[in-house]
């Protein structure tokens, strides 16, 4: 129910009767209607005639009438039955209030005559009445007055009334304190300046956002909240448009009590009077930090996925993982507020080792390793995932110096892992705080580089720690000579006497030697390996008849360095046969042929695995070897092939028309051997004729009288190589040992003087990689 302004209907009963004595009743209530009394004007009737109140208010713009004592209207103005025309209807003379409202309000207006007639004076009354257009806030003035109308036979006192429609008042009241609680309640902050640029009015955000109160910030010039951030020119334009009547609106960056930062969006609009003057401005503000802080991650997003793309697009088929990470270092230096970032990666001690340092502005400093304790701690941390921490001085760090230079305050790390492994650690350095946001909004980015670094130095970075730690393994072994030489007997096969021996080599750990000098070779250790090898073989040939030659493996790189090898053979005073296989390409043959050459006259070469290389009669042809040796395929079941009867034939042949000898590898049977005496292949190995052995053990094998030899068994007796297998199990230092009698091409005479041991050590200097 709506309760009419006391003031209101003070100031309508005083114009009615200036200078009553006030008096006060008490407040009545109905179900559903609600009137107030406002006061007793006048101890008694005014002792005017009713006909000249009618002449009165006929042309009154209030609602008044006339009642008598029993409530029936005997008068209505003009203006009541405009009004209330729907409630009175046409035949409204003689009715009472309980024809013409609902019962609750005529029976409240009833109560209102009687309070009028019995209470010796005027009362003034609120109500809501439901009139023709709705609801209305109604100011109703009730007087004692003398009455009279033939046609209803009334005379006495009845009741005289004025009613005054409150509704636009008490609207417009309404309206102004929804729009101010909806002022109040808002989001946006509000902020009211007059002309003179102080403060009249802030609601309720504008303290919660800035932290004054309103009692703060009355009277203060909106400089109160300046940040310092924009220039004294952006005011002046600022103030320019809204001084001349113009709307603006843009962002302000402002300061909080507490001195920290914040934006917002702000429209500032000019207050004009009823004149159309400008009087006052209003600004409406919302607060945006958080939209303009997404707003900028968006863009720095996009702008690092344009670095991370543009990083890939610069990355060249190749390139080394040093230059990879530079790349990515320096594209990261590049986002805001980054002073340097490094890309380290963990050796095989656990160290992480730089390998890409970039500092904004300056030359790229020097790549140094981290101490094995920092080391252990940012694997240990890196394990679990990216992380920030403050940066502090640590005396012992590789670039603590820098650093502390630089005033960096943050290091932000992000792991670099090649699948599920980690191997390396992608570290940016900030000068700002690490409470701050901008070291976390960049972090992300920085995790996306690492991904990216994984990706593309992942698989070089994994080789090179596989590699390493080959590297120690075979450099220790070499140290620590974990191998020994053995020697297998090269047979006259119509004599059946021995006339060389072929060195291999056998490794501690029951290694296939093959695979170990490959592995070797791999890692860059191959001439190393083969070099120890052969001077091992050298001085446990000393024991061999002096008669028999000596069949040493050796690769191409090793024969085309050179002076290594020249170096070694010297020391050995026996001749000596170079074996290579045909497995094992020779990029120049002449190249290849002036470096046997530069080895001398007494040193001869063998081709081995003949009839399993891809281009053999060509090597062959290409190297002019004085021994050819035939793959142990085609020797294996001989005796049950005709087709490889006939190849061995036709080599045969080709090797007497080139001056060459053959030598068939991997005899174990004696049919095998009859077919190949029946060939007449002169030369032959296998462990038929005898298996690999230790100089100790090596002696010229008895010869049975059926032309067996009988010292040696079928292979299975030998632990270090099974029966049957690749014809290429021995190792690659291997030495055939020929008389002058078996090789036609032997010169007829042999360097016999010692070993020039001063240069010894020349054969382990470092050579290239196979």
């Amino acid at each position: 129910m709506v309760v009419a302004d006391d003031l209101a209907g003070e100031a309508v009963v005083a114009n009615l009767d200036a200078g009553a004595a006030p008096s006060r009743r008490p407040t009545r209530r109905a179900p559903a209607y609600q009137a107030q009394s406002h006061g007793t004007v006048g101890s008694g009737h005014n002792g005017q005639m009713a006909d000249d109140f009618q002449k009165l208010m006929d042309s009154a713009p209030v609602a008044a009438f006339v009642k008598d004592a029993r409530g029936r209207y005997l008068y209505a103005n003009p203006f009541m039955l405009a009004t209330m025309g729907r409630n009175t209807g046409s035949g409204w003379r003689g009715k009472t209030d309980a024809d013409m409202w609902p019962p609750e309000a005529a029976a409240m207006m009833r109560e209102h005559d009687e309070m009028t007639l019995h209470g010796g004076g005027s009362q003034v009354f609120s109500h809501v009445m439901p009139l023709e257009d709705g609801l209305h806030t109604v100011l109703l003035m009730e007087f004692p007055m003398s009455v009279g109308d033939v046609r209803l036979g009334v005379g006495g006192i009845g009741v005289g009334g004025l009613v005054v429609d409150l509704t636009q008042h008490s609207k417009s009241d309404a309206d102004r304190d929804r729009l101010a609680a909806v002022i109040e309640q808002s989001s946006e902050s509000v902020m009211m300046v007059d002309l003179g640029g102080r403060i009249t009015y802030v609601n309720r955000a504008f303290e919660r956002v800035t932290g004054y109160s309103r009692a703060e910030a009355l009277g203060q010039n909106p400089r109160l909240i300046g940040s310092g951030i924009q220039r004294p020119w952006f005011y002046d334009a600022m103030w320019a448009t809204i001084a001349s009547g113009l709307r603006w609106a843009g962002d302000l960056v402002n300061r909080r009590k507490d001195g920290t930062l914040f934006t917002e969006e702000a429209v500032i609009s000019p207050i004009r009077d009823a004149s159309g003057a400008v009087t006052s401005y209003v600004a409406v503000k919302r607060d945006v930090t958080e939209e303009r802080a997404l707003a900028e991650r968006s863009t720095l997003f996009a702008r690092e996925r344009a670095l991370i793309g543009e990083t890939i697009r610069g990355m060249r088929a190749g390139d080394t993982p040093e230059i990879t990470a530079q790349a990515i270092c320096r594209r990261i230096v590049s986002l805001t507020g980054l002073s340097s970032a490094s890309l380290a990666v963990f050796g095989l001690d656990g160290r992480a080792m730089p390998i890409g340092y970039v500092v904004a502005g300056e030359q790229d400093p020097p790549l140094r390793p981290v101490t094995y304790q920092r080391s252990q701690y940012l694997r240990d941390r890196a394990a679990k995932g990216p992380f920030i921490e403050p940066w502090v001085d640590q005396p012992s760090h590789p670039y603590n110096e820098m650093l502390n230079r630089m005033g960096i305050h943050t290091v932000a790390y992000a792991p670099v892992r090649h699948g599920d492994r980690l191997i390396g650690l992608l570290m940016a350095h900030s000068e700002a705080q690490s409470s701050g946001t901008a070291v976390p909004e960049m972090l992300p980015a920085l995790v996306e580089f690492a991904d990216l670094a994984g990706v593309l130095i992942g698989d070089d970075v994994v080789k090179r720690a596989h590699l390493g730690r080959t590297t120690d393994r075979l450099s220790a072994m070499i140290l620590d000579q974990a191998f020994k030489p053995v020697f297998q007997p090269v047979v006259d096969l119509v004599s059946r006497s021995t006339v060389g021996y072929e060195a291999l080599t056998r490794f501690k750990d029951g290694a296939n030697p093959e695979a170990m000098f490959a592995e070797a070779a791999a890692a860059g250790l191959g001439l190393e390996l083969e070099i120890a090898t052969l001077r091992a073989a050298f001085l446990a040939a000393e024991s061999l008849p002096e008669a028999a030659w000596l069949n040493l493996n050796a690769s191409p790189e090793l024969i085309m360095a050179g002076e290594p090898l020249i170096s070694l053979l010297s020391e050995c005073p026996r001749r000596l046969v170079l074996e290579v296989t045909e497995h094992t390409p020779v990029a120049d043959y002449p190249a290849f042929r002036a470096a046997m050459a530069a080895l001398g006259p007494n040193v001869e070469l063998a081709v081995d695995d003949a009839g399993a290389g891809f281009a053999s009669l060509r090597h062959i042809l290409e190297l002019r070897p004085a021994f050819v040796k035939l793959d142990r395929w085609l020797v294996t079941g001989l005796e049950a092939d005709e087709a490889r009867q006939a190849m061995v034939a036709g080599l045969l042949h080709f090797a007497g028309s080139t001056g060459c000898r053959l030598i068939a590898e991997g005899i174990e049977t004696e049919s095998e051997l009859a077919v190949l005496q029946t060939l007449e292949v002169q030369l032959g190995q296998g462990y038929l004729l005898g298996k690999p052995l230790p100089v100790a053990e090596c002696v010229p094998p008895p010869v049975s009288k059926s032309g067996a030899a009988t010292a040696q068994g079928p292979s299975q007796a030998d632990p270090v190589r099974p029966a049957r297998v690749a014809p290429r199990s021995q190792p690659r230092t291997a030495v055939s040992i020929a008389t002058p009698r078996a090789i036609a091409t032997t010169p007829e005479r042999w360097p016999t003087d010692s070993l020039s041991r001063k240069r010894k050590n020349a054969a382990t200097a470092p050579t290239a990689a196979n």
